[in-house]
């Protein structure tokens, strides 16, 4: 099998691929017209087994000009467009020999400036429940397509999606409170923050922005965020999902003692909120990264965090 079939999905707890969310992204509640189509190979492309686990079958050598995919089980919900979140299981297998196949769970954001055009064609209108059957050229399914062959080489994938959320908080606005920095968000959802002049607070506070509909955070749960955090101190940004160009999974647990865990009063400001929020917590020193501070936090530093809280999956 071929070394970029490996480097795509990688093996591991989420493979990402993912870029800035687009102006327009949100799913679409009613019909969805997939960038992709069914195609005489992706029709080809059987698929049993668990989500994950599942052994492909297809007709070899597969060849295809452009990404082709069909849905082998429809799910049902809202649908993934691009600037969204998709979270799943995926078998990628060679083009040339069916029996050659890996397995990775993932995270995609759909967004073509990073991530390749093949996945995000392959997973435009996606729905949770969706097992998708894709045959995507190997040219397109890296981003650089300078070095990738253009005869048509291709191979298959089955996604199996768990989740679909939306690339930024989708929360009805609640009156801004006195005190906090504003925050103005753009089409995309990116937020920019405004600090305010006077005294640096000392204790921790926290307001939502955005209260959304969803599942109410609980402690432990696993999050799929955007986050923006802010040194209140100089204004600078020391942490951005929305520059990395990825939505990403935290821990809803402190982390001064739990591995993946935010800083403590982080965790004080997400716990008891909505899926679909969008938050606004200054944390103190105290709260945050204490004396010591950390890449891009100066010690002592109070810290204003902007978290658009797409999903949560409760512990297990």
């Amino acid at each position: 099998m071929r070394k970029s079939i490996a480097l795509i999905l990688s093996a591991g707890l989420l493979a990402t691929l993912s870029a800035c969310a687009s102006p327009g992204s949100g799913l679409a509640d009613g019909n969805c017209t997939p960038l992709a189509q069914p195609g005489a190979a992706s029709e080809t492309v059987t698929a049993a087994g668990d989500p994950g686990q599942a052994t492909l079958d297809f007709a070899t050598p597969l060849k295809s000009k452009s990404t082709e995919r069909s849905v082998l089980t429809a799910g049902s919900g809202p649908a993934a467009q691009v600037g969204d979140v998709i979270w799943g299981k995926a078998v990628i297998a060679s083009g040339t020999d069916s029996s050659q196949s890996q397995q990775a769970p993932f995270m995609i954001t759909l967004d073509q400036k990073v991530t390749p055009a093949g996945f995000i064609d392959a997973l435009d209108c996606a729905r949770a429940g969706d097992r998708i059957a894709a045959v995507i050229p190997t040219a397109q399914t890296t981003v650089d397509q300078s070095t990738a062959p253009a005869d048509g080489t291709a191979d298959a994938y089955v996604f199996d999606i768990t989740s679909v959320y939306p690339g930024a908080a989708n929360g009805s606005a609640e009156p801004a409170e006195a005190g906090f920095p504003s925050v103005v968000t753009a089409p995309d959802g990116r937020p920019g923050v405004t600090i305010p002049s006077g005294p640096v607070p000392s204790d921790l506070r926290y307001t939502t922005l955005k209260k959304g509909s969803g599942a109410v955070v609980a402690e432990n749960d696993v999050l799929v965020v955007q986050e923006l955090g802010v040194v209140w101190g100089d204004k600078s940004v020391f942490e951005s999902t929305w520059d990395k160009g990825a939505a990403v999974q935290i821990l809803a647990a402190d982390g001064t003692t739990t591995k993946g865990g935010v800083v403590p009063g982080l965790l004080k400001g997400l716990v008891g909120q909505t899926v679909g929020s969008q938050v606004l917590v200054v944390v103190p020193p105290s709260d945050g990264f204490g004396d010591t501070g950390t890449t891009g936090v100066p010690p002592g530093s109070t810290l204003v965090y902007v978290v658009d809280i797409l999903g949560s999956n409760p512990a297990s």
